[in-house]
């Protein structure tokens, strides 16, 4: 496509170096909270897991607390408001993702018995028992558990961020701004049409009540679905994606990796699920974030910088207390071309953005629905240049949901898809050797979940549950109350 083509090749002078300090992992801090012996089995731990790049970094461990993990979303969480139930409900759901993380790299491990799980299983449940109790740790936790955001100051000291910003800015918003256009402007194919739909729903479950009842099962008001329910509201508003097609780069499916590193893709319509939380008014919200992959994204000159292996569209639907859309927004898995779509009585965007910040990319506004929305992609770039809020054309195949998590550990031919600082290794684009002032890690390339930067002026991610607090108001044209019902 067209992003940042023109821009002085002198900058590629020292990406190689700096790319290199943008690894996840876990820290050499003093453990807290925990047994000499347990101490030496989680450092243990930590020096294979380190040592062979086996890390999973979807879930950040704070520095010093190993057998926690935390995403953006419940490091949000304001410690000082949280009664004892409420630091309870966190401290176990920090000690799952840990524990969820540890099976991913043990798998990637290979050869761990189930006993060195179960005994590290152990000891974090002990250490978050102590830290139940409150006292110096927890607030050392506190301290600690902020996740790291996805960009690299040394690079843009190096870069000369402040010189080169508005540049880049100067060049998004020609780009976006393109983009735009393209999606409201009649878009004229090239190729033909295949449409894919989402399986038919099963059962009718009552969404208007949905979001409160399971908000209820948790002491942080976070919605809590059964399994039946999640699967109710996956298939509720799962898209129908109408993809032109030129070749086989614009057929969806599997990516995976072989045990010798290289990447693989099965041509098959699948799209992975994964809710995620927001908050607004006070509120934490359920979002629905469908993933759909592509082979690649194919150069469409001799050289193109935009080209690379792996092609991913990630389309998000955030719902209100009431069970319907609030907002749309989509961004590919680089974390590139984040733009909203908005909703007829929805939220509404601010006027605009700090100084420094990219602004807010609004591709247009649809009407309201309780259904999927239909979403039309174009060929080899895979952008959004249309949507329907109802299919208009015949189904010719019908996908099947698998659950995002399938993406990490190994991939059944042996590889890990994801390495060890979110990446997906093999995916890079030449694009990288323009952009790395920005902080931005190797744009371009797909990443995995928590590692999606979305702007390259200002610092923004996918993941952030602020986002709509942030930049929107209610429907009235009210800025949310963000201290409104939110343990603190």
């Amino acid at each position: 496509m067209r992003r940042w083509a023109g821009l002085p090749a002198f900058l590629t002078v020292v990406v190689v170096g700096i790319g290199g300090c943008a690894s996840l992992n876990y820290s050499s801090a003093p453990i807290e909270a925990v047994t000499v012996d347990c101490d030496r089995l989680f450092r243990q731990w930590q020096q294979e897991v380190v040592g062979g790049s086996h890390f999973d970094a979807q879930a950040w461990p704070p520095p010093g607390f190993p057998y926690l993990r935390v995403d953006r979303f419940l490091a949000s969480f304001e410690f000082s408001g949280l009664s004892a139930a409420q630091r309870q409900e966190w401290l176990q759901r920090a000690h799952l993702k840990a524990v969820e993380a540890r099976a991913y790299e043990a798998d990637s491990l290979g050869g761990v018995s189930p006993g060195r799980l179960a005994a590290l299983r152990e000891c974090g449940q002990v250490a978050t028992a102590r830290l139940q109790r409150g006292g110096k740790d927890w607030h050392r936790l506190d301290v600690a558990r902020s996740v790291p955001d996805s960009y690299r100051g040394l690079a843009q000291v190096v870069g000369l961020y402040p010189l080169m910003a508005p540049l880049v800015q100067w060049r998004a918003r020609k780009v976006m701004g393109e983009l735009i256009e393209d999606y409201q402007l009649p878009y004229q194919p090239a190729y033909p049409w295949t449409v894919y739909a989402p399986p038919e729903p099963v059962g009718q479950e009552d969404f208007a009540g949905l979001l409160e009842r399971a908000s209820r099962r948790s002491t942080l008001r976070i919605p809590m679905f059964s399994e039946a329910e999640s699967q109710a509201l996956f298939a509720r508003y799962a898209p129908t994606w109408v993809l032109e097609t030129r070749d086989g780069n614009d057929v969806p499916g599997r990516p995976a990796r072989r045990s010798d590193g290289k990447l693989l893709f099965e041509p098959t319509p699948v799209v992975y699920t994964r809710l995620s939380y927001t908050r607004f008014d006070g509120q934490v919200l359920p979002q629905l974030n469908y993933l759909i992959w592509f082979a690649s994204r194919p150069p469409a000159a001799a050289v193109d910088i935009y080209a690379g292996a792996l092609d991913g569209f990630f389309w998000r639907v955030t719902l209100g207390e009431d069970g319907l859309p609030l907002v749309y927004d989509f961004v590919h898995s680089c974390g590139c071309y984040h733009q909203w779509l908005l909703v007829e009585s929805g939220l509404l965007p601010v006027d605009g953005v700090p100084a420094g910040e990219e602004p807010l990319w609004i591709a247009g506004a649809v009407p309201q629905t309780d259904t999927g929305m239909t979403l039309y992609l174009s060929a080899g770039e895979h952008q959004l240049v249309a949507s329907r809020t109802a299919p208009d054309q015949v189904a010719d195949h019908v996908y099947h949901f698998l659950p995002y998590d399938h993406l990490r550990g190994r991939s059944p031919e042996g590889g890990r898809l994801f390495a060890s600082d979110g990446l997906v290794s093999g995916s890079e684009r030449l694009e990288r050797f323009l952009l790395w002032p920005t902080g931005v890690v190797s744009a371009g390339a797909m990443r995995q979940w928590g590692q999606h930067a979305v702007a390259f002026t200002g610092r923004r991610h996918f993941d952030d549950p602020n986002l709509l607090e942030r930049y929107f108001l209610d429907p009235t044209g009210r800025p949310s109350d963000s201290s409104a019902g939110k343990p603190h």
